[in-house]
């Protein structure tokens, strides 16, 4: 008879409280044992983080451990000395947390960063701390680390640097680690990506995951064993074939209601839009200038598509592949190093900024993080006037009367407008920066994965939110995202993106039903359904990538996806691949696809891949 694994880490009765307040964890019992990857889950706010971080001896100031205790290799770490506590964390158990602009250190390099971390545990000098550094940004997917490592953490996208995050905990190989939502702003390709690499340690080292997050995908494809969260405490731990299968608890009944909910909508639902071309692009392209460097990075290259009035664009592909830079030069925010942006027949990527001021009401953008787009010293009425101070002579009564209008358009009570982004959860002030958006009556909006960020619960409300607003306004917008899911409930149509090129394009359920391109393949294939039944760890990576994305500034002089394409052949090495029609609507940057030569047998239908 086999004996069950080794307990790694047993908490037993912990509760934290905040002041005189009642514990915000009361009672948490968790056993962690050797080689399994247990899922923490729960809706924002039940006390998942507080919890997690509960086992490293931590409590977010004013926080503290009132009572219980954490056994981690046969000591307490509650009861343990501070120094000794310091060498357990990072090397016995290592941390990820959500957040990277607050968790990295904004006036080192990241090199520095993860070699600071590594030599702390390990012995090493200057030399090995580096090509640690590098190997690891490396096997989290950034291209070209020998350049990242001399980076700023504003230098990298939110992705990226998440990404750092990741590095820098598994530097030093903990036989525990602790991931807070780890994958919360990563592309589906690199989230499997980690994902698999990190079950797959766990199955050859022996090492152990405690997974904290709010996706039910990331559940059923990764997580042997899973701990339902709610107000605090522990109240339902099985199996995870068992969780999806009889849910036992009423906090476990609805989480799963809600991941149905938001995988409910199909793009037959969208509002008809009109062919009539809104914003029109062609061959838009943007380099940037290395200091002290003859060579550049080829951000966008050659982009072109059309977006219709009322019509709603997806712009996919990985961290890094050019989404956001093509966003934010379609509304000059980043001047286009060539191409064409015509608005209205009028060529706007050409008007002096004089000129320009007029189209800013009409063409506005929704940031990524709700947190970082609002002052926070400010309250929501002042944030929201702020537009008409710039474009309206309004008086100040009707500027109040219009932003009270604003709120009842994005579903928030007027009492919103005098609170203040702090006292706000990240749904509420996404709202508010779509209202914010919408000040000026616009015609056309860059949402730059404006649901990133949300718990799925607040996705499904902003959807339905964005749905209405189109259908009622008449807005058309250019949605950029790596969540499919959103993608496919959201977009008329779909741009896929790789390494500043786009590679395919089409209707959205052309492209998620019969993906011709490989990497659009790869993006589908990487999807996580919540179904234990159909594990990703368990299933042949059909349409998976291999190797490193290539250097942005030493692109290949063939196919960009050479290198990591299962189809490619000698002459893809060479031979530069355009962007060509097929005459039914379908542009595809692939000769061995254009010829039907290709193997790509259609995925699950859209109905299976992206929910039922």
């Amino acid at each position: 008879m086999t004996s069950e694994p080794a307990i790694v880490l047993q908490a037993q009765d912990i509760a934290i409280a905040y002041g005189n307040a009642p514990p915000v964890v009361n009672g948490l019992d968790i056993t962690i044992r050797q080689g399994e990857v247990v899922g923490l889950l729960g809706e924002s706010g039940c006390g998942k983080s507080t919890a997690a971080y509960s086992l490293l001896g931590l409590a977010r100031p004013p926080g503290r451990i009132t009572r219980g205790s954490v056994s981690f290799e046969g000591r307490n770490l509650l009861t343990m000395p501070a120094e000794d506590l310091r060498a357990v964390r990072g090397r016995g158990i290592g941390l990820i947390v959500q957040n990277p602009r607050s968790a990295l250190n904004p006036m080192l390099r990241v090199g520095r960063q993860i070699a600071n971390v590594w030599r702390s545990h390990q012995k090493g000098n200057e030399e090995a701390a580096r090509a640690r550094a590098i190997e690891m940004l490396r096997l989290v997917g950034i291209n070209d680390p020998e350049r990242r490592i001399e980076a700023y953490a504003h230098e990298l996208s939110g992705g990226m640097a998440q990404r750092v995050l990741i590095a820098i905990a598994l530097s030093s190989a903990p036989k525990l680690l602790v991931a807070d939502e780890p994958t919360s702003g990563l592309d589906v390709t690199i989230q499997a990506q980690l994902l698999d690499q990190m079950w797959q340690a766990t199955r050859t080292t022996g090492s152990s995951v405690l997974l904290v997050t709010q996706e039910t995908g990331i559940i059923a494809n990764y997580c042997d064993r899973v701990l339902v969260m709610h107000g605090g405490r522990i109240v339902e731990a099985v199996t995870t074939r068992r969780f999806f299968g009889a849910p036992q608890h009423a906090a476990s009944r609805a989480i799963l209601e809600v991941s149905a909910a938001e995988e409910e909508h199909r793009p037959t639902e969208l509002p008809t839009a009109e062919t009539t071309p809104l914003i029109d692009v062609e061959k838009l392209s943007r380099f940037f200038e290395i200091r002290n460097s003859p060579k550049r990075v080829q951000a966008v290259s050659e982009v072109s598509f059309t977006i219709g009035v009322g019509q709603t664009l997806g712009l996919v592909g990985e961290s890094g592949s050019g989404k956001t830079t093509v966003g934010r030069c379609l509304l000059r925010l980043l001047e286009p190093s060539a191409g064409r942006i015509v608005y209205r027949g009028t060529p706007i990527s050409t008007l002096a900024k004089r000129e320009l001021r007029k189209f800013r009401a009409k063409l506005q953008i929704v940031l990524q993080d709700p947190y970082d787009s609002l002052d926070l010293r400010w309250t929501i009425e002042r944030s929201l006037r702020e537009p008409l101070d710039q474009h309206t002579t309004l008086s100040r009564a009707d500027k109040r009367r219009h932003v009270e209008r604003l709120l009842r358009l994005v579903d928030l009570p007027a009492a919103t407008a005098a609170a203040r982004p702090r006292n706000l959860g990240s749904g509420v002030l996404q709202r508010i920066n779509i209202a914010r958006a919408l000040a000026n009556d616009p015609e056309f909006l860059v949402l730059d994965e404006p649901t990133s960020v949300l718990a799925p619960s607040a996705r499904i409300g902003l959807v339905r939110l964005l749905r209405r607003l189109q259908k009622e306004l008449g807005l058309s917008f250019l949605f950029i995202s790596h969540d499919l899911t959103t993608v496919s409930q959201v977009c008329h149509r779909v741009a896929v993106m790789y390494l500043s090129q786009v590679v395919e394009l089409g209707n959205t359920e052309d492209i998620f039903n019969n993906p011709r391109h490989p990497y659009t393949r790869a993006l589908i294939a990487s999807h996580l359904a919540p179904d234990p039944h159909n594990r990703r760890v368990d299933r042949p990576r059909i349409g998976s990538l291999s190797g490193e994305i290539p250097s942005p500034i030493d692109l290949p002089s063939g196919c960009y996806l050479f290198s990591r394409c299962p189809h490619a052949v000698a002459r893809c090495e060479a031979e530069p691949q355009d962007l060509l029609p097929d005459g039914q609507g379908r542009w595809t940057r692939c000769w061995r696809a254009r010829a039907g030569e290709l193997d790509l047998r259609a995925p699950e239908p859209l109905e299976a891949t992206i929910g039922a």
